[in-house]
């Protein structure tokens, strides 16, 4: 997936539609981990059906490369604003380091990267005093590698707060399980600085990406598949592959700006 930006945009779009299709089946919105519907209003089902096709056709849009930066871009901003900032709201209320830490980074590493990937595709998607062509300009991919390494930096310390659970995760045939928690712990923390600094970033970008793809292959699908598969292991299966495919794009943007 690192042999092109099309190639990782793809990967991205594959992610989308799974997000996309688990909308349908939960009948909620999944897409960055959003908080609950709020209880005592209506439309819970209807807002997680709009959402799934918007996030489907935002797929098919990078697939046909056909009105790709609108559509990308209105998933992006979809689930900035609603996971994101929501998320972002209750984390600063409840100061939550654990679970809601996680999907806070989560919901503002994919909201980003969409808009990020969004900006790759070529072609006008409005007016130049539109809104949207200035918010894909405004997120460029110094912000979400920013985002994503701040994502990084608290889930590589979380690894060392909740060993505990974090061993469980690692699969059973692989021997050490506390050991290569407290290294994929290290390492996560190494690229989350990497990212954030801009230090390194291609490196960074570029072993952290194949980092989460493997973790997608030997972690995240053997879970959705086995014993403990559920609708939470198949998000974070689509969530890996996102993330990982975003990681591309930073890793061949910062090549390109290299001098």
């Amino acid at each position: 997936m690192l042999f092109s930006t099309r190639i990782a945009s793809m990967f991205f779009a594959i992610a989308l539609i799974g997000l996309g299709i688990i909308h349908f089946l939960l009948g909620d919105f999944v897409a960055g981990r959003a908080p609950s519907w709020p209880e005592g209003i209506p439309g819970k089902m209807i807002w997680a059906y709009t959402s799934g096709v918007i996030l489907i056709v935002a797929a098919i849009a990078i697939f046909s490369n056909q009105k790709t930066r609108l559509a990308v871009t209105c998933a992006g901003v979809m689930i900035l604003f609603w996971a994101g900032g929501r998320n972002l709201v209750a984390l600063l209320t409840s100061l939550d380091y654990g679970g809601l830490l996680t999907n806070t980074g989560k919901a503002l590493t994919i909201g980003s990267g969409a808009l990020l990937i969004a900006s790759t595709f070529k072609g006008a998607i409005a007016s130049k005093d539109a809104v949207i062509p200035r918010l894909v300009r405004g997120i460029p991919w110094q912000t979400a590698s920013v985002l994503i390494g701040l994502f990084f930096l608290a889930s590589g310390i979380q690894h060392f707060l909740f060993i505990d659970f974090v061993k469980t995760l690692v699969p059973r045939w692989i021997p050490g399980d506390v050991f290569w928690s407290y290294v994929a712990g290290v390492g996560l923390i190494a690229a989350g600085i990497a990212l954030i600094t801009g230090f390194q970033r291609k490196l960074a970008a570029f072993i952290s990406s194949w980092m989460v793809f493997i973790w997608f292959l030997i972690l995240h699908l053997p879970r959705g598949f086995g014993e403990t598969g559920s609708f939470n292991e198949w998000i974070a299966i689509f969530e890996s592959l996102a993330v990982s495919a975003i990681l591309a794009i930073i890793y061949w943007k910062e090549k390109d700006s290299a001098p």
